[in-house]
């Protein structure tokens, strides 16, 4: 995870040398933080990837903060390898066989919508740091899922990404479309569709989740608020 950048502009296509100058200036100053361009279109890596969690968060930060990319920046958007190991090397040292019952939670959402609920995640060893469930049902059905690589001694977060919903009566609605983050650290098994409350800058709300995710690295993993409860319910289809 967080193997490098890749940069978008706002530029006029007829300004040629104008572009070719704000190009040549973000090379030079993502090097102060140890991200050099690849020589591939927009894309920028970490110098020494032991370093790369702290590289890339504070290049992003740098570039957002630049006066003289204001206008220019579009976004940045952070690189993350999906086959950091192969599947038959994963090594599964000290994992714990789950319960019966998170593995069925899990199976069943697999089953309605052919999708897993999250990804695998890896050290640079090939040792698993979470994701098993995933992992069983990737050999039980012959699926090939993402897999992430999480530095040892880096911090490792399960995310999820949702929108605020309202309860009118005994029905759910979505308040908004625009999602949000929050960390999530119950024992419950969740996946995409859950009602999960938690925690806000408005104090306790319900989200419903639109997706599971991991980060890594320290100043990544710092700032998201956390979801406080699974409600046990979902927003579409029981499973």
């Amino acid at each position: 995870m967080n193997e490098g950048i890749t940069i978008y502009l706002n530029m006029e296509e007829r300004e040629f040398d104008k572009n070719e100058a704000l190009i040549r200036k973000i090379d030079e100053f993502l090097l102060n933080f140890g991200i050099k361009y690849t020589g591939i279109r927009n894309v920028y890596t970490p110098i020494k990837s032991r370093d790369r969690d702290h590289a890339v968060f504070i290049a992003c930060r740098a570039l957002r903060d630049a006066d003289w990319l204001k206008g220019k920046l579009a976004y940045v958007s952070i690189i993350h390898r999906t086959d950091a190991c192969p599947m038959e090397q994963i090594k599964l040292d000290n994992m714990q066989k789950p319960s019966a019952a998170k593995l069925k939670y899990y199976e069943r959402y697999y089953q309605k919508s052919h999708t897993l609920a999250h990804s695998i995640v890896v050290d640079e060893q090939g040792y698993l740091r979470d994701g098993y469930i995933s992992y069983i049902l990737a050999c039980k059905y012959g699926i090939r899922p993402d897999i992430y690589e999480a530095f040892i001694g880096q911090p490792l977060k399960k995310t999820v990404r949702g929108r605020h919903i309202l309860r009118n009566n005994d029905t759910w609605r979505i308040k908004s479309n625009k999602s949000y983050i929050w960390n999530y650290t119950l024992r419950n098994p969740v996946v995409p569709g859950d009602i999960l409350k938690a925690d806000t800058k408005n104090g306790p709300q319900f989200i419903c989740v639109d997706g599971i995710d991991y980060i890594t690295g320290k100043e990544f993993c710092e700032g998201y608020r956390n979801v406080e409860k699974h409600m046990r319910e979902r927003l579409q289809c029981d499973i």
